[in-house]
């Protein structure tokens, strides 16, 4: 089951004795694998965000559109609260233990104790801007194939039964025969952030992309 991970952030999170809502995801391009979530009370502001393993996320029930939140009060009282923006939160994943696998397939790291101080001065925080990357910097990325550039991202697929990212979606852009097609992400050669042109290369000619499947054949509506 691929799903649509623009279209999974909509979705319900249940579970709790609390209602929250994703905000975002974090995810480890090279590995493929789901990191930390982002979700806020719902009703609440977006300055009340929480930072979440990506473990702590159930299998993904695609009929109710929801998404089983598995923490408990006190793991969410001691959660890192998030109220700036990308870089406070990477400062915050810093402060968080070494990641073991969780029980569906993604890094694990149980929430500490309490805030730790000083998260700007721990040396982890430069590693985990470089190691991990949001949904949110993706979309809109410029993807270049072998002799050329094809468009955009404008989604990732989440394949669910093996717990990884499996495609990217490519926007060609055009008024006329505007198209969205699909290309598995193993055929990435390169990406780069966004402070160094956030573009993605692929292994793929532009007549290979443009030939790719369509979303529609590769998600269910």
């Amino acid at each position: 089951m691929l799903i649509s991970l623009s279209d999974l952030i909509t979705w319900r999170l249940t579970g709790g004795e609390r209602d929250f809502v994703l905000q975002d995801l974090l995810f480890d391009p090279d590995g493929r694998k789901l990191a930390w979530a982002i979700v806020a009370p719902a009703g609440f502001a977006a300055a009340e965000r929480l930072l979440v393993t990506a473990s702590s996320l159930g299998l993904p029930e695609a009929e109710d559109r929801a998404l089983p939140l598995h923490v408990t009060e006190d793991e969410l009282q001691r959660a890192p609260r998030m109220k700036g923006g990308r870089e406070d939160m990477l400062a915050l994943m810093a402060t968080m233990p070494p990641m073991v696998v969780g029980p569906f397939g993604s890094p694990y790291a149980p929430l500490p104790a309490g805030e730790a101080d000083e998260a700007e001065a721990d040396p982890r925080w430069q590693a985990a801007l470089e190691r991990y990357e949001s949904l949110a910097d993706w979309i809109g990325k410029t993807v270049f194939g072998r002799d050329g550039e094809a468009g955009t991202v404008s989604d990732l697929l989440y394949d669910a039964a093996r717990g990884q990212l499996s495609h990217i979606v490519v926007d060609n852009g055009k008024f006329f025969h505007h198209e969205r097609r699909v290309v598995p992400i193993f055929e990435m050669v390169t990406h780069a952030d966004h402070d160094h042109g956030g573009h993605i290369v692929l292994d793929l000619s532009l007549t290979q992309i443009e030939t790719a499947p369509k979303v529609s054949d590769m998600v269910a509506a």
